[in-house]
């Protein structure tokens, strides 16, 4: 840990009333050199030198941004980004195991300083090839990598060579390493939705069970919404009795920064779900569930079923669907989904096909 002292501003001088609080970083530490500070009184180089300590225990070497770092390879970079606090608290949970695999692979070794559109190309064939990656997930990995390493040049003041990712990623797409995400068809049937619904009744009876997947399997398909959105998001304060309105606060955004709510009337059995849960104060959740436990659960449940392909998002698709087949237009469509690009919900979520439109127009 870094040793931390206070001793006069200029020591030479008799009347110098100045201290100075001095860092000097242990040799196992992710910096080197040594750091100063001028207070004019004692109290406040001890303040700062408690805030400072503080820090360092927690990992955060802000204090040190700007400085040298011993930190020379892509590998050394990501692993400060996954321990310092600073970078580390930011992280999305789901960032995390994917930046853990990067320091597997080839690219860990590289320079920072170095880094060329070859590294990028080579990791990109290394997850596909040799990991079985599919291109659409290698292309998130990829993005994933790059975002961090951007966010650490800000953050940390890294000098990494950002440059090449571009030229790389092109290279890997047109070889068939990385590809976009295709676009899913699949819907859910009335067929499968009679066999899930029975299987997660049975299941809900279980006292050992404290997830009622029969009520979140239902409610996502009558309003269409987000599995965090459901168990995190909407709370009793949402909820509006008297007009039978749901309004969902801070939804989904390509934009960083903008924020989306939508209120919208729930169908009948939405109500009926709705009141079936248990209620407590305005701020609580109205389904206090983890959504990485009910998204495990229906994995779970699917697998048993032997039904393929069925994601939860895609009953948001299948609520979407069933408005427009009930007649509603994109527009007050977009309004439950809460879409500001109305391309997105049309050739994303609308899985509605001139032939299928057919049986509605007979």
């Amino acid at each position: 840990m870094c040793s931390i002292s206070i001793e006069k501003a200029n020591p030479q001088k008799e009347y110098c009333k100045k201290f100075k609080i001095r860092i000097k970083p242990a040799r196992k530490d992710p910096i080197s050199g040594q750091k100063t500070r001028v207070f004019k009184t004692y109290s406040q180089a001890a303040s700062y030198k408690t805030k400072i300590t503080t820090q360092i225990e927690n990992n955060d070497f802000s204090f040190f941004i700007g400085m040298n770092k011993k930190l020379s390879t892509i590998g050394d970079i990501v692993n400060d980004c996954l321990r310092i606090s600073i970078m580390s608290d930011d992280l999305n949970p789901k960032i995390k195991p994917i930046l853990a695999l990067m320091l597997t692979t080839p690219i860990a070794k590289v320079p920072a300083d170095q880094l060329i559109a070859n590294d990028w190309y080579c990791l990109g064939r290394y997850l596909k090839s040799t990991l079985n990656i599919r291109p659409q997930t290698v292309a998130g990995y990829l993005s994933v990598l790059h975002s961090t390493l951007r966010d650490s040049v800000t953050i940390l003041c890294h000098k990494v060579a950002l440059d090449s990712y571009s030229i790389g990623v092109s290279t890997l797409r047109r070889k068939g390493y990385v590809s976009r995400s295709e676009t899913r068809t699949r819907r859910i049937t009335k067929d499968e939705v009679a066999i899930i619904k029975s299987a997660l009744l049975v299941r809900d009876t279980n006292p050992r069970t404290t997830i009622r997947m029969t009520d979140i399997f239902e409610f996502a398909i009558e309003t269409a919404a987000r599995l965090s959105e459901i168990c995190v998001s909407i709370t009793w304060g949402d909820w509006d009795s008297e007009n039978r309105t749901l309004t969902i606060r801070n939804r989904k955004t390509p934009k960083c920064g903008q924020q989306i709510n939508s209120t919208f009337e729930l169908s009948s059995r939405a109500i009926e779900i709705l009141m079936q849960q248990p209620r407590q104060s305005d701020d609580s959740r109205i389904f206090p569930y983890n959504p990485q436990s009910v998204g495990a659960t229906w994995h779970k449940v699917m697998k048993e079923l032997g039904i393929e392909d069925l994601h939860f998002h895609d009953l948001r698709a299948e609520g979407l669907c069933r408005l427009y087949e009930a007649g509603w237009n994109i527009v007050s469509i977009s309004k439950v989904s809460g879409h500001r690009d109305l391309n997105i919900l049309n050739n994303f979520y609308l899985r509605v096909y001139p032939t299928q439109l057919s049986l509605f127009m007979d």
